[in-house]
């Protein structure tokens, strides 16, 4: 598609947005984007397994699936039947481990592609549209939520601070947001530069490092407390494609699954050491 774009940075906050903002952002996701496609990839089914096994282990084995699988993290014990709600929940992969967890799961997805894949798998708990249209409408069960996620989602939102408050009302007291965003400073975000796969532009409007977030969650109304930085299956090794391409067709090193496997690991290296390509942040509103 055609179109040229930067990333332009608040000298204040170092809060990054996309330039120039996309007129319809909706357009630039194909029929074939990944997290709305019919089809089930072998690691998002494999993350899928292990967070229905998170929601229902044991404190220590949640916590080393978290670690392990960064899309497992629940963010703390899940008690039996706790209500969650995945804002962004694609085609319901997620809601599905927690209902399987015996959890009251929901979720919210724009895309009614992603929807429509969701129904015909049997998921009738994703609901298509935007959080404040859904919340707005009455179409969304009546909260307290006990967990809200946003897997890599806030980055696509134009407003994160609107939808952030939105979020902080629907929490129930002691309730906890479970937020994953690429992460603008990892190392392999410094070193491929604009062809770092975590970029996505103009589908990501807003860039997060790890101040940014916290400085973006903290005027939200919420309390951070914990962040850490992890692998994002697949960015590395599209990363180093795009950068060694010069600017020919990509190889497809990122959707290779022996080579996503391989560099796995690395991945996984580098979020131990706060390098990691995504950043998790796991936060409570400011009055629990």
């Amino acid at each position: 598609m055609p179109g040229e774009f930067r990333v332009v940075e608040c000298t204040s906050c170092r809060l990054c947005r996309t330039d120039p903002w996309p007129d319809d952002p909706g357009a630039w996701y194909p029929d074939e984007y990944p997290q709305h496609a019919a089809g089930e990839s072998v690691t998002a089914r494999a993350s899928r397994l292990a967070l229905q096994r998170a929601g229902t282990a044991p404190g220590p084995v949640a916590r080393a699936l978290g670690v392990t699988i960064p899309e497992a993290e629940t963010g703390g014990p899940m008690r039996p039947g706790m209500r969650v709600l995945d804002v962004g929940a694609g085609t319901g992969g997620a809601v599905l481990a927690f209902r399987d967890a015996g959890h009251e799961a929901w979720g919210v997805e724009p895309s009614a592609r992603a929807v429509e894949v969701a129904r015909e798998r049997g998921n009738t708990w994703v609901l298509q549209g935007s959080l404040d249209a859904l919340v707005h409408d009455g179409s969304l069960p009546d909260g307290p939520w006990d967990v809200i996620r946003m897997s890599q989602v806030l980055e696509h939102v134009p407003d994160p601070l609107a939808t952030l408050g939105v979020i902080r009302g629907l929490l129930a007291p002691g309730g906890r947001l479970i937020v994953g965003v690429p992460n603008i400073r990892s190392l392999a975000a410094r070193a491929t530069r604009g062809a770092w796969d975590g970029l996505e532009l103009p589908r990501h409007l807003v860039h997060y490092d790890r101040d940014s977030l916290r400085w973006v969650l903290a005027l939200a109304g919420f309390r951070v407390m914990s962040l850490r930085t992890t692998p994002l299956m697949g960015v590395l090794p599209g990363s180093l494609d795009a950068r060694t391409a010069g600017g020919d067709r990509q190889r497809g090193w990122g959707d290779a699954l022996p080579v996503r496997v391989l560099a796995y690991p690395v991945e996984w290296g580098l979020g131990l050491i706060g390098q990691g390509d995504g950043l998790l942040a796991v936060a409570r509103t400011s009055h629990s």
